[in-house]
């Protein structure tokens, strides 16, 4: 019997079929339409991955039905619709050579939502095709009418896994639209990850009074959150940005394994606490990396709204292995519990440190209390590397946003790195070199950690000295920890 590559059993066939679409996209990382592969980068610029796919499989399509039903789950597998923000203009005539003169004044018109229409269009007339789309990724449709067309296009996707939405879809969609979104489908497929993108709205967009629309979507018992395994919610937005009500009324539902809250203005750690309490028996991976103080400055501060507290929180949870935190403050409790099995790099940021039953009385009282923190670390580390665990935490104490001439920075000059495991401390050391005349530290080592808008500015340079170099610092005046010693108020809510 003559074998041929049409005789080979599906699997061996599709990996085959995979190399050759993959050389083939490696191969033309431009769109198509002018012969030089240079004429083209510079005319249309790099081709999107969906549309690189597509192209890569148009010879495969061609061969028979069912290369042309492979070819279609490969290029179609994963989908980018983004509104179009171009700025091109016409050139001057048809000749090559006019590029490099002047563009005319005409500017290209295109219909911004052009995409999503034909998307719609296309899984309406040929719903089969949708059936191959496993991750589908919306940028820059933020109006009531564009929300109607993303759930239009998503009622097609029956066996989607992965979907990023605009944070606007929690405001304009109906209960329906959410429950068909996150209830398991008759194929037995069900959406396993959320990814819900904010941005600033220009004024013009802001003054439409379709845009303050809020169905309250999450408030429904219809909206079952409870088979999603990742939610990512990153960004914020001068109109109706995603709140700590909104993580509250999630939490009333979900079950998550990986828990994503970034870059955030409007969250606080009362929002997150919400979420991680309700799925403390399958939380995995877990970050939270705010852009504005009140994502660490919480009116309970080391405590919630139900009086429990977040460092007991945060580690009744067992299955918890990939960790970046920021809360408003910290104690050694948070390494308290050493069957849990943290691994990797653990970075927790916190602007103190927990304050409660009155044990931080005086400065001194609070000064031990971090170096416990640090000695707790340590000791958990200890633990974990004799299980074979590889494990590196860092902490940052202090105060944590400031705005300088270059912006937002993510590290203030009053702000400390500690590294438990290698006995080190980053942080700007500059003025406490020149109150010590020069006499201390007696020994510093250049730092790679600092600002993230330093751009290597003097001023903001951070080095790094050891914990016993520290310590004598902090006790002969010339190391100041007033932002993280400030006596807090707590109040119980």
């Amino acid at each position: 019997m003559t074998v041929t590559i049409l005789s080979l059993p599906y699997e061996l066939l599709s990996i085959i079929l995979d190399e050759a679409a993959h050389q083939t996209a490696e191969g033309n990382r431009f769109t198509y339409g002018v012969e030089s592969l240079s004429s083209q980068r510079i005319l249309r610029g790099n081709a999107a991955p969906d549309a690189l796919r597509w192209y890569a499989t148009d010879a495969i399509r061609r061969v028979n039905s069912h290369w042309h039903d492979w070819a279609c789950q490969y290029a179609l597998r994963t989908l980018y619709i983004r509104r179009w923000r171009g700025s091109e203009r016409w050139m001057q005539s048809r000749e090559l050579s006019t590029i490099h003169g002047f563009p005319s004044q005409d500017v290209v018109y295109r219909d911004p939502y052009l995409l999503l229409r034909k998307t719609g269009d296309l899984f309406g007339r040929y719903p089969a095709l949708a059936t191959s789309v496993r991750r589908i990724f919306f940028d820059g449709y933020y109006s009531t009418d564009t929300s109607v067309m993303i759930f239009n296009i998503l009622k097609y996707c029956n066996r989607l896994e992965i979907v990023s939405l605009p944070w606007t879809m929690l405001r304009y969609g109906s209960e329906d639209d959410w429950s068909r979104i996150l209830s398991p489908r008759d194929n037995g497929t069900v959406l396993s990850s959320l990814e819900l993108l904010a941005v600033n709205l220009k004024k013009v967009q802001l003054s439409d009074p379709a845009r303050q629309k809020d169905d309250k979507t999450l408030d429904s018992a219809k909206v079952n959150l409870g088979h999603l395994r990742r939610l990512k919610i990153s960004g914020s937005s001068n109109l109706s940005p995603v709140m700590d009500r909104d993580l509250v009324a999630m939490s009333r539902t979900a079950r998550l394994v990986d828990l994503h809250i970034t870059n955030t203005t409007c969250l606080t750690s009362q929002g997150l606490l919400a979420l991680v309490r309700a799925s403390k028996g399958t939380l995995r991976v877990l970050e939270h990396g705010p852009l504005a103080d009140p994502g660490f400055q919480d009116p309970q501060l080391s405590t919630d709204c139900w009086g429990n507290h977040m460092c007991e929180e945060i580690i009744q949870c067992p299955q918890l292995r990939s960790l970046a935190i920021s809360l408003p403050t910290i104690c050694s409790d948070l390494f308290g519990d050493a069957s849990n099995c943290w691994i990797g790099d653990v970075q927790i940021k916190a602007a103190g440190i927990c304050k409660r039953a009155g044990s931080l009385k005086t400065p001194v009282d609070a000064q031990l209390a971090i170096f416990d923190v640090l000695d707790s670390a340590r000791r958990f580390m200890q633990i974990q590397q004799a299980k074979s665990i590889e494990l590196n935490i860092q902490i940052s104490l202090g105060s944590f946003l400031g705005v300088c001439a270059m912006g937002y920075t993510d590290i203030q000059a009053g702000q400390f790195i500690f590294e438990p495991y290698k006995n080190l401390v980053h942080a700007n050391f500059l003025m406490g070199s020149i109150s010590a005349a020069g006499s201390w530290p007696s020994l510093q080592y250049p730092s790679s950690k600092g600002p993230i808008d330093s751009y290597g500015s003097a001023e903001w340079a951070y080095s790094c000295v050891t914990e016993e170099e520290f310590v004598r610092g902090v006790r002969e005046g010339h190391v100041s920890m007033a932002s993280i010693l400030t006596e807090h108020v707590t109040r119980i809510g």
